[in-house]
């Protein structure tokens, strides 16, 4: 199984902001998940910011992206003028990617610091599933996503109960406007024979095993030549 390499994407909203993201890469590096951050970069990248986070996107298997109002508004390129260039050259590409994959992709995943923020999810990535990284059950939750052990394995599928469908009479114009005669009730004998190739029958159908079939196939014949001879 490969290791997953995860990008952090976030907005550098205060001190305490980034030294959380920080940590939260720090855990996920802990846990055996490679992560992609900005604070690794020993001043700046030989290849410039922008190609870093392109290459950097590029890497990944999956993208978080912590989402905070500055993000939001960063992400969505309705910043100031200078400010916050980072996040809307991430969000352009992120927003490109998803149109090229026509919308249908996990790779890039919110996540939140605090509940009140879900508002801030940027439109892009409203279809997934969010994070909200406030508790070690939030994280938890977001870890085995990103080793694609959440959720539950389901069961296998065991055979169909099948039985036999009721039929129905043929309509009938005889010329006799007398109802019909009232058939004989069956005698007890022919009527036990008669219930117990019902169940064989239905046992028949339902079964699976090989042996199991072939010997009710030879107790359906026993039956049927019972009944035929009770005059069934």
């Amino acid at each position: 199984m490969s290791v997953p390499t995860v990008f952090i994407s976030y907005s550098h909203d205060s001190n305490a902001h980034r030294e959380r993201v920080l940590g939260l890469s720090e855990r996920l590096r802990i846990d055996g998940i490679a992560t992609i951050l900005d604070r690794y970069v020993n001043g700046s990248p030989p290849e410039g910011w922008p190609r870093w986070m392109l290459n950097g996107l590029d890497a990944a298997s999956h993208v978080l992206c912590v989402c905070t109002e500055t993000y939001y508004r960063r992400f969505r390129g309705q910043e100031v003028p200078g400010k916050g260039k980072g996040v809307d050259w991430e969000g352009a590409l992120m927003t490109q990617a998803l149109y090229d994959a026509r919308s249908v992709s996990n790779r890039f995943i919110p996540v939140l610091f605090e509940r009140t923020d879900e508002p801030h999810i940027p439109e892009p990535l409203r279809a997934q599933t969010f994070y909200v990284l406030d508790s070690e059950a939030g994280y938890q939750a977001l870890y085995d996503a990103l080793l694609n052990q959440s959720g539950v394995e389901p069961g296998a599928v065991g055979a169909l109960k099948r039985k036999p469908r009721p039929t129905g009479e043929p309509l009938n114009f005889g010329a006799s406007a007398s109802p019909p005669a009232a058939a004989p009730s069956p005698s007890p004998a022919l009527a036990i024979w008669r219930e117990k190739l019902d169940f064989l029958l239905v046992q028949e159908a339902v079964t699976a095993d090989p042996d199991m079939k072939f010997r009710l196939r030879h107790l359906i014949a026993e039956a049927q030549e019972k009944i035929r001879s009770l005059g069934g």
